[in-house]
């Protein structure tokens, strides 16, 4: 380490404390009004669960006064996994960044902190949309994880609308009407009862779903005919854990002609405010031979046009390569036309109006455009703000411009 460096590192430690006692006042004031607790209460429990390893900011954002004792105690475990893979990606972010500028590492370290000060960006973000390249005018017109935490915590405040977008039997309950095909849970159901609803739907397969997975992790499909009969799919079901089973998908022919083994869906980013459904962003989620069409899980995306349900721009991976063509199919993934377009703005407002009246405003719908229309699959109150900004790094092109009436 320099001597420069050094004298950075003293002279900035002070402001840097400040700052985080601040945002854990912030922290602290939002779970008070929150939970309905006293200030004094608010601040035990959370020096409890700071003592524990939990930090200011993990108690709020996962609504933790909710939680049990019991739970707390698996809470703990979340907290530690989270803190291990933030710390392996905070050091993964600092490597790229002092190979693409030359920095130190102390000097790199500070410039990321700079840019999280102005813009609320983490590590990640830093290098994957380039602020390396960026002036800190720039960089303050970028969707950051800052961004897309300040709108989790002003539009999602209900920690039980929360769980129901987490939790995949809650969700398909309370969703039922716009699911449009068959589901079931692998629990309290007899081989007569399971065999009806196969004949009742000419079932030959099925997906299934762990409750509370996320990125597509955890999906299998059962092909039927990969039995002996339909007794030992049953048995196969009922043997597994506990899963949402789903009768499979059959999409539109110029979806799935981009990618056969997934069922490719469009994420909707859908903001209530003051009553008013105002679609967002969208997205056009393609697989690249794999079950699931996830961006985490090797799928790519491209941006939409929410008015026309056009693509605007080439189809981009997690790491922003873009693919003007398909890897796979070889079509066009610009200038897309996806059909069925108004009927799944009217499905996503349909949702996100239900969903804003339980206190979860801005979720990131995932939709399947079939034969016959569209269809929900599932809701996150978490959606990745990487798929909205991702697309336009390259053109250094900020999409902080997307949510920025939605801030105050």
């Amino acid at each position: 380490m320099s001597i420069k460096d050094t004298l950075n590192y003293i002279l900035h430690y002070p402001e840097r404390f400040f700052r985080k006692r601040m945002k854990d006042r912030e922290y602290m004031e939002y779970v008070c009004q929150a939970s309905g607790w006293t200030m004094e209460e608010t601040k035990a429990a959370m020096k409890k669960a700071k003592a524990e390893g939990i930090s200011y900011k993990y108690y709020a954002k996962k609504r933790l006064w909710t939680r049990t004792e019991k739970q707390m105690a698996q809470v703990q475990k979340n907290a530690a996994a989270a803190r291990a893979r933030n710390e392996e990606a905070t050091e993964h972010a600092i490597a790229v960044v002092m190979e693409k500028t030359g920095m130190s590492r102390l000097g790199a370290e500070e410039k990321m902190r700079e840019a999280r000060k102005l813009t609320g960006s983490s590590y990640k973000d830093y290098y994957r949309f380039h602020f390396y390249e960026l002036s800190p005018e720039e960089q303050q017109t970028y969707f950051t994880l800052g961004t897309f935490e300040a709108l989790s915590f002003k539009y999602n405040s209900n920690p039980q609308a929360i769980q129901t977008l987490l939790k995949k039997d809650r969700f398909a309950e309370k969703f039922d009407d716009l699911f449009h095909r068959v589901w079931f849970l692998n629990r309290n159901l007899s081989f007569d009862e399971f065999s009806a609803k196969c004949r009742a739907a000419g079932l030959s397969q099925l997906i299934l779903k762990p409750l509370s997975s996320t990125q597509g992790k955890g999906i299998v499909r059962i092909e039927f005919s990969d039995y002996p009969d339909l007794k030992a799919v049953y048995d196969e079901i009922m043997s597994m854990k506990r899963m949402l089973c789903e009768e499979c998908i059959v999409q539109h022919e110029a979806i799935a002609a981009f990618n056969q083994s997934s069922v490719n869906t469009v994420r909707v980013l859908t903001i209530v405010d003051k009553g008013i459904c105002h679609h967002v962003y969208a997205g056009f989620r393609m697989g690249r031979g794999a079950l699931v069409d996830n961006f985490h899980a090797g799928g790519i995306i491209a941006s939409v046009d929410t008015k026309t349900g056009i693509t605007c721009m080439d189809a981009i991976d997690l790491d922003g390569n873009h693919y003007p063509v398909h890897p796979t199919s070889g079509l066009p993934t610009l200038g897309f036309q996806l059909p069925n377009w108004p009927e799944v703005l009217k499905l996503t407002k349909e949702a996100a109006l239900r969903m804003a009246e339980n206190g979860a405003a801005m979720v990131g719908w995932d939709v399947a455009i079939t034969r016959d229309g569209v269809c929900l699959v599932e809701g996150n109150s978490e959606p990745s703000h990487s798929i909205i900004q991702l697309p336009y790094v390259d053109s250094h092109i900020g999409m902080k411009k997307l949510v920025e009436p939605f801030l105050s």
